[in-house]
């Protein structure tokens, strides 16, 4: 997309909490006109921050949506259905222009948000991104079924300049939910305990959380460039009879892999809960 495209492009919030504030914000680092984004965000706490930034806060969602040419949905899942009368309500006879649906809800399908929206409105992606693309380092998988072309590019345009994007089926969403959209809450967890046995043996809580992170960085860039596999590499690591194979049995004997696994698995079956 070009910048004169991108600049002029109206990108509207319908909620401007954690995660579509988040994006908001990302739009906003990656160099999009303040006065294009728009958002709808009853709660003046909420909203506050978001207006500071210069983004146009709307206090009529119809009007919001007219003036709009794509639409983030990003609402909780279990308070959609009732928000999405007061939004047809608000938006009926208004909406003229057909905005985009970019929908960031956990669990609720294309065809329920379709069924939901009683009011104009183009073509709608479903879109499951995290929180890391606060800092533009952020996993967004894009739904391809039944979208158009046109749709599926626009949602990467905007999406790609707060993180890497891929696109799955939209079957597979809830698994992208219960991985990379909950994966920072379990990474933030890890590195917590890291720091902890840390402190445990006599390191100072900032020296541990030093350590941790630049350790995590690492091993990160070193998956990257390496070419290697996490086994092999954990291996190159694991001297015999040395330190690390002695922490990596207590990983073993506590089922940490099977544990990480359950975990997806239970974000991932909460996400189709959601949607019921």
């Amino acid at each position: 997309m070009a910048r004169s495209q991108k600049m002029s492009q109206k990108i509207a919030f319908a909620g401007a909490g954690n995660m579509g504030g988040a994006i908001l914000r990302g739009l906003l680092n990656a160099g999009y006109n303040p006065k294009d984004i728009l958002f709808y965000e009853p709660f003046e706490k909420t909203a506050k921050p978001v207006e500071e930034l210069g983004a146009v806060r709307y206090t009529d969602f119809g009007k919001m949506a007219n003036d709009a040419n794509v639409l983030f949905l990003c609402v909780k899942p279990q308070v959609f259905k009732s928000v999405a009368g007061e939004w047809s309500a608000s938006a009926k006879g208004k909406v003229t222009s057909k905005p985009e649906i970019i929908s960031i809800m956990a669990g609720v399908s294309r065809a329920k948000i379709i069924d939901a929206l009683d009011f104009e409105h183009g073509d709608v992606v479903r879109v499951m991104p995290n929180l890391p693309l606060t800092v533009g380092k952020g996993a967004i998988a894009i739904a391809t079924d039944g979208v158009s072309t046109g749709s599926l590019e626009t949602a990467k345009t905007l999406l790609s300049t707060v993180g890497v994007t891929v696109t799955v089926g939209e079957n597979l969403i809830d698994a992208v939910t219960g991985l990379s959209g909950s994966a920072p809450a379990y990474v933030f967890e890890f590195i917590e305990g890291l720091v902890r046995g840390g402190v445990k043996m006599g390191l100072t809580r900032p020296v541990a959380m030093q350590l941790t992170l630049a350790t995590i960085e690492g091993s990160v860039e070193l998956l990257k460039k390496s070419g290697k596999d996490t086994g092999e590499l954990s291996a190159m690591v694991s001297s015999p009879a040395g330190t690390t194979i002695a922490g990596v049995q207590v990983l073993e004997d506590a089922g940490f892999c099977g544990t990480l696994m359950h975990t997806v698995e239970a974000a991932t079956l909460r996400s189709q809960a959601l949607g019921k």
